[in-house]
């Protein structure tokens, strides 16, 4: 197996730990202890830490390991105000050169994901790969890599806010959220109406930070009502 492939194992496997809760916040991960559990050698878990220390997923302590962060407020805020920045100002760009068959890829895809989760108690790691995949596909039709790649990084860093902060391992507590935005987008899009896609997508970024603020202090997950207030 190549070294980049199994590094590449091995960081998708330490975050989805770290995501389902198998370690405490502040616990401290030790390349040894990991390699042993994983059965590979001690390389391809340090690159996979330091890849997650990258993210702020991770901090390294020297002598010691590399400790889970604790996201807070601020951290989403933050997140959230760079993602206005990297989707926002492309958007005109992204209504101008997207193609006919790249809509009709994203708007059959988010009508199946719609669909299936209309009434449902939807698994919160479902519920986020679902906007990781639609954000960053809808802005790689920019054109702009650098932009996609540093876009992708931010919505997973906030994937690791959004799980600390609301998963709690009972269906109960899962979101139920209103399904319909993405396709309402794409929809906004394809009509070439920038006023109406601009609006769809700043309320659609900012409702991470939205359901942080309204989380209550026990910090059991909430059912999000359905449509807008």
């Amino acid at each position: 197996m190549r070294q980049d492939t199994l590094k590449r194992q091995t960081y998708n496997r330490i975050l989805e730990e770290i995501v389902n809760k198998k370690y405490p916040v502040d616990y401290i991960l030790k390349e040894k202890e990991l390699a042993e559990k994983f059965g590979i050698s001690k390389a391809p878990v340090r690159e996979a830490l330091i890849e997650l220390s990258m993210e702020n997923i991770v901090k390294s302590i020297p002598r010691a390991g590399y400790r889970i962060v604790h996201f807070t407020e601020k951290d989403i805020s933050e997140a959230t105000d760079l993602r206005l920045m990297l989707e926002l100002p492309v958007l005109d760009t992204i209504i101008n050169a997207i193609s006919r068959e790249t809509l009709r890829e994203l708007k059959t895809q988010e009508e199946k994901v719609s669909n299936s989760k209309i009434n449902t108690l939807v698994p919160l790691d479902t519920w986020w790969n679902d906007n990781i995949g639609f954000h960053v596909a809808l802005n790689a039709v920019a054109g702009n890599n650098l932009l996609t790649s540093t876009l992708e990084t931010v919505l997973h860093r906030l994937w690791r806010a959004v799980a600390q902060l609301f998963w709690s391992g009972d269906p109960q507590d899962y979101f139920k959220y209103e399904p319909n935005t993405h396709v309402s987008l794409i929809s906004a899009i394809e009509a070439k109406d920038s006023k109406k896609a601009r609006a769809i997508l700043f309320d659609d970024i900012l409702s991470i930070r939205e359901l942080f603020t309204y989380q209550p202090a026990h910090r059991k997950a909430f059912k999000m009502r359905e449509g807008s207030e």
